[in-house]
């Protein structure tokens, strides 16, 4: 019976719990029906800044401190909660196995896989190929306690001190999101005078099942000798099993000293079978029911083999805290003993014992409340009989029938009032009796909130205790029913009724509207985004990353763990609306006329040292930065897909042709032609990085790297490839397979792929480049993975610190490029697989195609040997303001990595701001240059050839940043002069980075965020 079949794994470790507080509803500043945030019972106004939202949900009282006791001059309060700007985000904290069993009630603390490592990750985004993914705890109605969904994507075991890239012992997927099974609201009886003591008393109970069928499903992949493991694949022949159930409780919430932090809990939970009649995500076997469930939770149990075993993980509340509230480091508290309730006597219902639970038994916590107990009695055969748990203070009695969901918290669309279809969903029901799989006939469940939602009028399942129940919306709101007793709830959330937006014309959804209807009202309510990443009140951002926010808000989504709004709470009607905002982006980036594509032409070696090392990594630094503005340049030749659009409708390309150069309407992540080489240019951007994180690693400072072109990147590279900007054509795709060509396949010539074979192998053997200390070095980031690398190493963030973690890096380099070997999975996402794909395409076309704007061959400003002089006015203000934007975000960069080697990238303000500039500036003005003429009759203008960089970061901080804004005003200045003028939203990109940088400056902007 799930986690009480052996062989079992149990595990402790700490929970952080990052979910926002503010969205509770406690003093009515909340309509989840129509999701409006309300002051004073009427809809906030939204045209006022977000921050007047913030201050007012922060000034309700009363106010409490840091010890959670009432205080005029507190930084808390209920209605902001403990953490406004929290983002959802949950994981598992030095989790580890502590003892393994093979036998009823013995415990193994000395088999190999006891001390190592369990994580719970989210899901690989596809879209912006991050590792290290979090998981997302989601209240489905934040009204409730009891509504957390768990969204996960992938649970691995690794050895104790494995390093991020190492291989794991056990990794699955997780196929289904998970919520909250058992909640004991008093598992901490003697509570402190604290405003949180309701959430710090809590104790919840979560369960996933992992599939052994998955093709992810990877088992002792290090090949331990374990006799546990040994025995645990011997298990999973069985053909009546179907993977690995995992069961978790999250308790003990340790208090936060000051407000807008996440909290931790401790978390200690079991790993057992997954049977075929076993429900995935709730505990299975014999179910007793407590009579005071305010203070203790249910149990299940089984009787098999002369033992009876107990899963009670939060059945039994502790009585009191041992240390003194908030602890220092915010880590849980220590717990007194479970409260004395004498032994605990496992009977029949005619009164016959069965067990015995000794109290000290059950206050040992080291095997996580599963207990084994010897049978009282030779007879097992109890199905006739209900059972009990009782003691002289209290009694758990078996609810005959246990009737649940396996999803038990849903959300639902509302229903459309101008069509005539419902909108329904079907769940999974399974029906037991004392355990056992068992039909059940004409089950009427209970509706608590008609006015909410309705449901088929009878429950049946077959003789495998399966069937199924369709719950219909009726209106927008929350909505509970009951299986059979009321401890089998299903909570439905009803998703506001947003229809009369549905046929709004695309045009009409610009960035007011949108943030009128969505996403004032999660600017409001959930500010993480303007405190982590950016403000959705900044419409120069929102127009930055409208293709973004469609792919992460679009509802095929729902159920990954990236999703946006992480909080789940947004229609399908009003998802969409961020894919017409992105058409409209889109198409008020093209110009107009657009331009006729017809225009008639009328004209060595060996390594020795450390100091040649690091002379040969600043080579590839060059190499990768200018290997990756060639594939941008040939990207952003191509037309958008509403560019493409037009020339459909005007009759130069066809529907097909569209697709193969942007791929599909929706815009999800099938891209074309454009959407896969600017894949691989951001890829090369991360090698880019990852290479200057082997420099850092070795004491050098960052290097911004100088692109090479022409002859000098013959000389320097020693590649017989021309280095060049052009068009996306044939030749120049050949020219880029010829780039990522394999070591594996025969070839002339030296390849980029020799190239870093010497550089591996100076690593590999130059003595002492790294002392035996340990060292984070180099700055983290995980954007840009495949999903190969996120599955096999999910928290790898580009950290090199030793020799094991450089030649780590240089691999995944060249495989990211290459592909390991024909016949790895890596091969399939490699460079070079996919830059094949699309020259087979394009040669074998019946029809000849070029789709690219006719821009010049390494267009430059002004005279440089092999380049072409841009002389139109306009184009080349245009250009020399892309020059400026350009050289800012390098220097952003400088900026960041002259105060440590060792800061995030990913947190950087600096960083973040430079790929802003990146996303926001330079990626928009090279598809504005493409279109604009050059002077030279044929040919379109284009991003400049970029020259080398003369700057210093400075050692101060503050002035550095200061220096960084006067260049923003600058450029701002400058941009507003420009004939060919860029869009509004670049302008208003530097002149907030002007800001922000001056705010960086004075200390009012803390460094990361």
């Amino acid at each position: 019976m799930s986690i009480l079949d052996l062989p079992r794994v149990h595990f402790k470790g700490a929970a952080r719990v990052n979910v926002p507080t503010a969205n509770r509803n406690i003093n009515n500043t909340l309509d989840i029906a129509t999701n409006t945030v309300l002051q004073n019972g009427s809809g906030f106004d939204l045209k006022q800044h977000p921050s007047k939202c913030h201050e007012y949900l922060k000034s309700f009282t009363p106010k409490f401190n840091h010890l959670g006791l009432e205080d005029p001059e507190g930084d808390f309060n209920q209605v902001a909660g403990y953490n406004m700007i929290g983002n959802n985000h949950f994981s598992w904290e030095n989790t580890y196995i502590t003892s393994v069993q093979l036998h009823y009630g013995q415990y193994q603390t000395t088999d190999p896989i006891v001390g190592s490592k369990l994580g719970l990750w989210g899901h690989y985004n596809e879209y912006l190929r991050t590792s290290f993914n979090r998981a997302r705890w989601v209240d489905n109605d934040p009204t409730r306690r009891d509504s957390a969904l768990i969204y996960a994507g992938q649970l691995t075991i690794s050895d104790a001190n494995a390093s991020a890239n190492t291989a794991h012992i056990f990794s699955s997927d997780i196929d289904c999101t998970h919520g909250v099974r058992w909640l004991n609201p008093r598992y901490i009886i003697d509570q402190p005078t604290h405003f949180l003591s309701n959430e710090m008393a809590e104790a919840r109970l979560f369960q996933f099942s992992v599939c052994k069928k998955n093709q992810n499903f990877l088992f002792n992949q290090l090949n331990i000798d374990s006799p546990f493991l040994a025995q645990l694949k011997i298990a999973l022949e069985d053909p009546d099993v179907l993977g690995l159930t995992v069961q978790y409780c999250v308790s003990n919430l340790s208090p936060p000293q000051q407000p807008d932090t996440p909290v931790f809990c401790d978390l200690h939970g079991t790993i057992g079978l997954w049977r075929k009649h076993d429900m995935a995500t709730n505990p299975t076997g014999r179910i007793l029911q407590p009579d005071n469930p305010l203070q203790f939770s249910p149990i299940t149990v089984t009787i098999q083999d002369g033992w009876a075993s107990l899963n009670m993980p939060i059945s039994i509340p502790h009585k009191a805290y041992l240390e003194t509230l908030p602890v220092k480091n915010g880590m849980p508290p220590k717990l007194a003993d479970k409260v004395s309730l004498g032994d605990l006597v496992l009977k029949s219902n005619n009164g016959e014992i069965i067990a015995i639970l000794p109290e000290s038994i059950y206050q040992n916590s080291d095997n996580n409340h599963v207990f084994d107990i010897p049978l009282k009695i030779s007879n097992t055969s109890l199905d006739d009989q209900s059972l009990r748990l009782e003691s002289n203070q209290h009694t758990w009695h078996e609810l005959d029938w246990h009737i649940q969901a396996e999803q038990h918290i849903i959300a639902i669309e509302s229903s459309n009032p101008n069509d005539d279809s419902k909108s329904t969903q079907e769940i999974d029901i399974f029906s037991y009796f004392r355990g056992q799989p068992q039909a059940i006939k004409n089950l009427i469940p209970f509706i608590a909130t008609p006015k909410t939602i309705n449901c088929d009028a009878y429950i049946e399942t077959d003789h495998q205790g399966r069937g199924k129940l369709i719950i219909e919306s009726l209106a927008a709101g929350s909505g509970t029913l009951f299986l059979g007793e009321h401890h089998n709830p299903i909570q439905v959330r009803i998703l506001s009724d947003d229809w009369h937006l549905l046929d709004v014309a695309d045009e009409k959804v610009d960035y007011d509207f949108l943030y009128h209807n969505v996403m004032g009202y999660y600017e409001l309510l959930y500010p993480f985004m303007a405190d982590k990443v950016f403000s959705m009140a900044d419409k120069c951002k929102c127009e930055t990353y409208a293709r973004l926010m469609w792919q992460m808000c679009d509802p095929n989504n729902r159920n990954k763990s990236y999703y946006m709004p992480s909080t789940r709470e947004m229609s399908s009607v009003k998802s969409h609306l961020f894919l017409k905002y992105l058409s409209n982006v889109e198409q008020s980036a093209i110009p107009k006329p657009l331009p006729d594509l017809q225009q008639p032409i009328t004209i060595k070696g060996d390594i020795k040292n450390k100091a040649q090392l690091i002379a040969k990594l600043r080579d590839a630094v060059d190499l990768e930065l200018s290997i990756m503005l060639q594939y941008l340049y040939s990207a952003y030749s191509l037309p958008t897909y509403a560019a493409g659009e037009q020339l459909v409708n005007s009759g130069r390309w066809t529907q097909e042709q569209l697709t193969l150069v942007n791929g599909t309407k929706d815009r999800r992540k099938e891209s074309g032609w454009r959407g896969a080489i600017l894949e691989i240019a951001h890829e090369e951007m991360i090698h880019y990085l990852v290479i200057n994180n082997i420099l850092m690693s070795l004491d050098e400072p960052f290097y911004p790297g100088e692109p090479i072109f022409g002859q000098a990147a013959k000389d320097k590279f020693g590649l017989d490839t021309e280095f060049s900007f052009e068009p996306f054509s044939e030749h120049i795709i050949a020219k880029f397979v010829r780039f990522e060509w394999p070591h594996f396949f025969t070839s002339v010539g030296k390849s980029i792929a020799d190239f870093y074979n010497e550089i591996r192998v100076a690593v590999n053997e130059i003595p002492d480049l790294y002392s035996s200390e340990i060292s984070k070095k180099g700055g983290e980031h995980h954007l840009f993975l495949n999903e190969i690398i996120n599955r096999a190493y999910p928290h790898y963030q580009f950290e090199v610190y030793d020799k094991a973690t450089a030649l780590f890096a240089i691999d995944f380099v060249t495989e990211q490029g290459e592909g390991a070997s024909a016949d790895s999975p890596q091969f399939e996402l490699s460079h070079f697989n996919r830059l094949r794909a699309i020259s087979k395409k394009l040669t074998l076309s019946d029809i000849p195609f070029e789709p690219a704007y006719p821009v010049l061959k390494n267009p430059v400003i002004s005279e440089r040997k092999g380049c072409h002089v841009v002389t139109d006015t306009d184009s080349k203000a245009l250009m020399t303001l892309y020059q400026g934007c350009h050289e800012l975000m390098f220097k952003m960069m400088m900026q960041h990595f002259a105060q440590t080697t060792k800061g995030s990238m990913r947190r950087s303000r600096l960083m973040n701001a430079a790929i802003d500039l990146m996303t926001g500036i330079l990626r928009p003005l090279s598809v504005h240059l493409m279109t604009l003429p050059s002077g030279i009759a044929g040919r379109n203008a284009g991003p400049p050839l970029p020259r080398a960089l003369n700057f210093k970061a400075m050692d101060d901080y503050y002035q550095g940043c200061f220096a960084l804004a006067k260049e923003c005003k600058s450029l701002a200045k400058m941009a507003k002069t420009v004939c060919a003028t860029p869009t509004e939203t670049q302008i208003e990109l530097l002149e907030f980075y002007h800001n922000q940088m001056i705010e960086l400056a004075t200390g009012k902007l803390s460094r990361e965020g």
